[in-house]
């Protein structure tokens, strides 16, 4: 084959070699066509201020969510954001499906590499919960936000800040205001009993945990139309075997576990509710002791156990 002329100009040569740069690059004599980038969503960016006064700058809405309390995972199914979840914690069980997810740990002991691999765009936490590794995560640069439900009007403004982090505020308003009916529904009927009877919820009895009078807890309590027996701050939330047995609750709210352990409490069996064997907890499964959306079943089975004649069993879920 005859090898073409070489170029043996000046202008030819730059020609020539101007051609090899360019088919070496890619590049094309036409047209440029610009690169396709992604539309804007309406209302992104966004900040959202969380309980702990940090903004966060979400700049679309998240796909990638790790929660960090179960509270926070029904929350997010609630809202139709479940499939964003890629990863929660080994108490998250409910619903189902939160069970399946990969878990980055323990509620209050989360592991940081075990997040940072899920690669989320969105971490939902506790504040009080979660404090240390709410602070290791926004070190490590990655969107967190955190809520506090201390009472229950903080339970509606949770769901309504995950809401609006995850783009779900017509969801989130309407989960929290249907809540909101209930609680004042169940209030009012409750409000129609007789008397009230004391209670205390006990977590653990070697020390006796209980909840402070500045918590959720002490309001369902009293939505359910009980009275709680615990009226000032105790120090670390510990109560003394011997000030329950002077408060003498009427009835006591514990795991069924602990029942047995409770009822063996030197002294206890003076106490209304051990001498009566009046001892609560959901039959349902909801947990009066999980600020998420079923806390109201709880306290709505809660009243019902306070005062059947209000509540009965035949009214199917009760008041609404």
């Amino acid at each position: 084959m005859r090898t073409p002329p070489r170029p043996n100009t000046v202008a030819g040569r730059a020609a020539v070699l101007l051609a090899l740069l360019m088919t070496a690059a890619g590049c094309s004599t036409g047209p440029r066509v610009p690169t396709p980038t992604a539309a804007p969503v309406s209302g992104w960016p966004r900040s959202i201020t969380d309980d702990t006064g940090v903004v966060t700058v979400l700049p679309a809405p998240p796909k990638r969510i790790v929660s960090l309390a179960p509270s926070n995972t029904e929350i997010l199914f609630a809202l139709g954001a479940g499939d964003r979840l890629v990863a929660d914690t080994q108490s998250c069980d409910y619903p189902p499906e939160a069970r399946n997810r990969p878990h980055v740990g323990g509620m209050s002991a989360g592991d940081l590499e075990r997040i940072q691999t899920s690669l989320p765009d969105l971490v939902v936490a506790v504040g009080s919960l979660n404090r240390k590794l709410i602070d290791a995560l926004r070190a490590a640069r990655i969107p967190t936000i955190a809520i506090e439900p201390r009472r229950t009007a903080d339970i509606f403004a949770g769901i309504r800040l995950i809401g609006k982090a995850t783009g779900r505020e017509a969801q989130a308003d309407g989960l929290a205001a249907g809540m909101q009916k209930r609680i004042d529904r169940i209030r009012t009927i409750a409000a129609q009993a007789p008397s009230r009877p004391k209670t205390l919820i006990v977590y653990s009895d070697h020390p006796i945990y209980t909840s402070p009078p500045d918590s959720y807890i002490h309001d369902l309590i009293g939505v359910a139309g009980g009275e709680d027996v615990v009226r000032t701050p105790l120090p670390q939330n510990i109560i003394s075997p011997a000030v329950v047995i002077e408060r003498a609750p009427d009835v006591i709210i514990c795991a069924a576990s602990l029942q047995p352990r409770l009822k063996a409490m030197p002294g206890w069996g003076a106490v209304p509710a051990v001498r009566d064997n009046r001892f609560f907890s959901t039959s349902s499964g909801a947990p009066l002791a999980r600020p998420g959306p079923r806390v109201v079943d709880a306290a709505e089975e809660l009243a019902r156990f306070l005062h059947p004649d209000l509540f009965p069993v035949a009214s199917g879920l009760g008041p609404r």
